[in-house]
C-alpha cells in the first residue's frame, strides 16, 4: 500500500483541495475509496478549466461535487462561472446552509439589463449577508440591488468588491447598509466600481476599518459631475487610493493614517480626457479636505505626476504634515516640480525623500540653464530636514550632475544619497566617480551608488 492511501480520509481531502477541481476529480478512478474523496474537501475551488466558463461539463461537475458532498461543511468556497440564475442561486444557498463558511469568493460576469436573459439574472441569496461565520468575502461581477433587512456579518474582517454595481432604493443605500452590517471589518477593497456614476453620495464609513483600497479604471468622460465623497474611517492606517478627485470631500476622518499611496486625477470643466490639469484651468475637482484629513500621515507615496502637481494647484490649502517622515514621488524629466516645492515647505520633520524617475530638467531644453525655474536653484532645500535622498533613475548627464550638486550643497542634514545609475558598466563607473567628487553641505553625507 502506498503512503498516501494510508492517510485518513480527511487528510487526503485536505491535500486534494490544493489541486484544480478537474485534477482532484480525476483521482476518483484510483479506487472505490477515492471515488468521492475530492468532494469532501473543506476547501472547494470550483474554477473552470482553461477558462471555458460556459462549458456544460463544468456545470455538471459543480452539481456533482455539491451533491456527493452532502451536508459536509465547506469552510472556503470559490466559484467562477458566467452561468447565473436559479441554478447558481441554489448552489450558493446549499453551501451557506451547511454552516461554517469562513471564506467565500464568487466571480460572475455582469450583464446589461437589456441583454440579460431572465434565466441569467441572479440575486445573491440572503444567507450570504446574514452569515455569522464569514470572515472573508470576495464578490466579482455582481449587481446588488438591496440587502435583507436583517443583514449582519458579525465576523467579516475582509471585504473585496470588484466590478460590483450597487443600486439603491429611494431612502436606502445598499453600499452603506453593507458596510454597517460589518461591525469588525478591517480591510476593504473597492476595484472598478464606477462609483463616480452612482446617483447617491459616495460614503465609506466604518469605525473598525484598518486598510482601505480604492482603484478606478480612469475612463474618459465629458460633462459628469463627480459629486461628493466621505471617508469616515477614523482607524484606517493604510490607504491605497487611485481615483478621480470629486467635486468635494464632505468629511475626511483619517486621523490614524500611517501610510498613503495616491494616484489621483482632476477633472476640468467636469471632463477628463487623460490629460493633466494646469494652472488657469477651470478645475472642477477639489482635494482640499482630503489633504486636511491626511495631515497625520507618516508615509506618503505619490504614484503619478498629477498627484504631486495638486499640491501646487491647491497650494493655499496644504496643511502642515507634522508627522510625515517618508515621501516618495514619481517623475518624468519634462514635468515641473512646483508641487514638490510646495509640499516640502509643509513637511518640517521629513527624513526620507525618494524620487522614482529622472531628475527634472528645464523645458524647453536650454543648455545654458540646466536647472528649471520651478525649483529656484533648489533654494527651498536650505531649510529642508531630509536625511536620506534616494534617486531610482540617474543617467549622469551634465544637467543631472549639476542638479545633484545643488541638492548636496543645500541639504545640510543629509546623511545618505542613494543613486541607481543606468548605462553600461564603463559609463556607470565614470558617472559614479563624478558623483563622489561633488561637494556636500553635510559632513555626515555618504553617497551610495547602486548599479
Amino acid at each position: 500500500m502506498d503512503r498516501i492511501s494510508g492517510l485518513p480520509d480527511d487528510v487526503i481531502s485536505h491535500i486534494l483541495s490544493f489541486l484544480p477541481l478537474k485534477r482532484s476529480a480525476q483521482t476518483s478512478v484510483l479506487s472505490k475509496r477515492w471515488r468521492f474523496l475530492f468532494a469532501f474537501s473543506p476547501t472547494l475551488n470550483l474554477l473552470p478549466y482553461k477558462n471555458h466558463m460556459r462549458r456544460p461539463r463544468f456545470l455538471k461537475l459543480v452539481e456533482r461535487v455539491l451533491y456527493v458532498s452532502g451536508n459536509s461543511t465547506i469552510k472556503k468556497f470559490t466559484l467562477s462561472c458566467c452561468r447565473k440564475g436559479y441554478r447558481t442561486k441554489l448552489w450558493l444557498r446549499d453551501v451557506m446552509n451547511r454552516g461554517g463558511v469562513s471564506d467565500l469568493d464568487l466571480r460572475l460576469g455582469i450583464f446589461d439589463d437589456e441583454d440579460e436573459d431572465e434565466d441569467d439574472h441572479l440575486d445573491l441569496p440572503c444567507e450570504i449577508f446574514t452569515c455569522k461565520t464569514l470572515v472573508e468575502l470576495k464578490l466579482t461581477g455582481f449587481c446588488i440591488n438591496e440587502l435583507p433587512e436583517d443583514a449582519s456579518l458579525p465576523a467579516l474582517k475582509k471585504l473585496f468588491l470588484n466590478s460590483v454595481q450597487f443600486d439603491s432604493l429611494p431612502h436606502v443605500c445598499a453600499f452603506a447598509k453593507l458596510l454597517s452590517a460589518c461591525p469588525v471589518l478591517e480591510e476593504l477593497y473597492l476595484y472598478y466600481l464606477n462609483w463616480e456614476l452612482w446617483k447617491r453620495s459616495r460614503s465609506v464609513s466604518s469605525p473598525s476599518l484598518r486598510k482601505l483600497t480604492i482603484r478606478s479604471e480612469f475612463n474618459d468622460f465629458d460633462g459628469l459631475d463627480l459629486g461628493n465623497i466621505t471617508f469616515d474611517t477614523p482607524c484606517v492606517t493604510h490607504l491605497d487610493y487611485q481615483d478621480y478627485v470629486p467635486t468635494s470631500y464632505l468629511v475626511v476622518n483619517l486621523n490614524s493614517l500611517v501610510e498613503a499611496h495616491l494616484y489621483l486625477v482632476l477633472s476640468v470643466n467636469h471632463s477628463y480626457d487623460g490629460g493633466s490639469a494646469r494652472e488657469g484651468d477651470n478645475i472642477t475637482s477639489n482635494p482640499t479636505n482630503l489633504f486636511k484629513g491626511m495631515r497625520n500621515v507618516q508615509i506618503m507615496n505619490l504614484l503619478n505626476l498629477e498627484s504631486m502637481e495638486m499640491f501646487n494647484l491647491f497650494r493655499g490649502t496644504i496643511p502642515v504634515f507634522e508627522n510625515l517622515l517618508h515621501l516618495s514621488i514619481s517623475t518624468v524629466s519634462v514635468v515641473c516640480w512646483s508641487g514638490l516645492v510646495c509640499l516640502l515647505n509643509n513637511c518640517p520633520n521629513l527624513e526620507t525623500l525618494t524620487i522614482k524617475g529622472p531628475l527634472h530638467g528645464p523645458w524647453p531644453y536650454d543648455p545654458s540653464d540646466l536647472v528649471c525655474d520651478c525649483v529656484s536653484g533648489y533654494s527651498f532645500l536650505l531649510t529642508c530636514p531630509v536625511k536620506v535622498v534616494k534617486i531610482t533613475d540617474y543617467g549622469g548627464t551634465t544637467g543631472e550632475l549639476i542638479q545633484l550638486k545643488h541638492i548636496l550643497e543645500k541639504l545640510s542634514r543629509l546623511e545618505l544619497l542613494e543613486v541607481h545609475i543606468r548605462g553600461t558598466d564603463d559609463m556607470k563607473f565614470q558617472k559614479a566617480k563624478d558623483l563622489l567628487m561633488l561637494p556636500r553641505a553635510s559632513t555626515k553625507c555618504q553617497i551610495k551608488v547602486i548599479n
